[in-house]
């Protein structure tokens, strides 16, 4: 791919921090996680076929170089920066991929800006599921997010101790589920000096957008989105446990349902690696041929 460039574009209350690999094909718009960054995206971008895409990643409102950002937060919101990012990169539509939450962003995109988007890829996520009986948003979020949302209230005291922090982490204890990509992203993720470092992600963004994601209207959601979708999942869990995140009954039941959404899990992967490890690179293949950029 073409060097990395970044700008700002102007959303509600300020500025949206956006990366860009300039290229000669369709826009396709990348979409980070609850937590993370656009360098969650790196490797994929650059395992990319070249001058396919002409890609732009965001860092969304209360995350990275968007941090500053204030709320309200929310799927929607989440949106309408993204809309506001294209009207000013030259209007859509676009090819959306979305990872973990920005799946699910995704979804709400589609299902309410259909006229943006040309085709939709799901990453780990975008199927969502009703909350078991007598369970609050409140206390799934907690079981979910707890220690993420614990981290991000932890200050380190140094660039080492942040990603010694992450190498425990059971989905890259593995030495080789660490890589330049991998670490480029956790040192991307610090603001601060030493030895007051902290995750430039809001906690205050991460559990609205957390509970935001348990809406009743959000498991029906992807019924309404009509461009094609592919659905990419990995095999092993969050914390590289052996379920994945998405139920396979769960996201078979969809397949079944929805005659646009086609589904590839992609092998040897959890939920971090699929775009950041050994999955990018069948990650950007596959959507690079759903894309038509193969």
């Amino acid at each position: 791919m073409s060097q990395k460039e970044f700008f700002e574009i102007d959303v509600d209350g300020g500025k949206l921090g956006v990366a860009r690999w300039p290229g000669r094909g369709p826009k396709l718009l990348l979409v980070h996680g609850i937590s993370a960054s656009h360098m969650a995206w790196s490797q994929v971008v650059e395992a990319l076929p070249a001058d396919a895409f002409d890609v732009y990643a965001p860092d969304l409102r209360g995350r990275g170089a968007s941090n500053a950002l204030p709320g309200p937060y929310g799927m929607a919101r989440h949106v309408a920066d993204l809309c506001a990012l294209i009207d000013g990169v030259g209007g859509g539509p676009v090819i959306l991929a979305g990872h973990s939450m920005g799946a699910y962003i995704g979804v709400e995109f589609g299902a309410t800006r259909p006229a943006y988007l040309d085709r939709l890829v799901l990453v780990d996520g975008g199927i969502a599921l009703p909350l078991p009986d007598g369970v609050t948003p409140e206390a799934s979020l907690e079981r979910t997010l707890g220690p993420a949302l614990a981290r991000l209230r932890r200050e380190f005291a140094s660039r080492e101790a942040y990603l010694a922090f992450w190498h425990e982490h059971p989905a890259f204890a593995d030495a080789a589920a660490w890589n330049e990509h991998v670490e480029a992203y956790f040192a991307y993720d610090l603001e601060g000096e030493p030895p007051h470092l902290k995750s430039r992600a809001r906690e205050a963004a991460v559990r609205a957008d957390g509970l935001d994601l348990m809406r009743d209207e959000m498991v029906t959601m992807i019924d309404r989105v009509t461009p094609p979708m592919l659905l990419l999942t990995a095999v092993r869990g969050l914390l590289d446990q052996p379920q994945p995140l998405m139920p396979v009954a769960a996201v078979k039941a969809k397949v079944e349902a929805i005659a646009q959404l086609a589904w590839q899990e992609i092998p040897d992967t959890n939920h971090y690696s699929i775009t950041l490890g050994n999955g990018a690179t069948a990650t950007a293949r596959a959507i690079a041929m759903f894309a038509g950029g193969a």
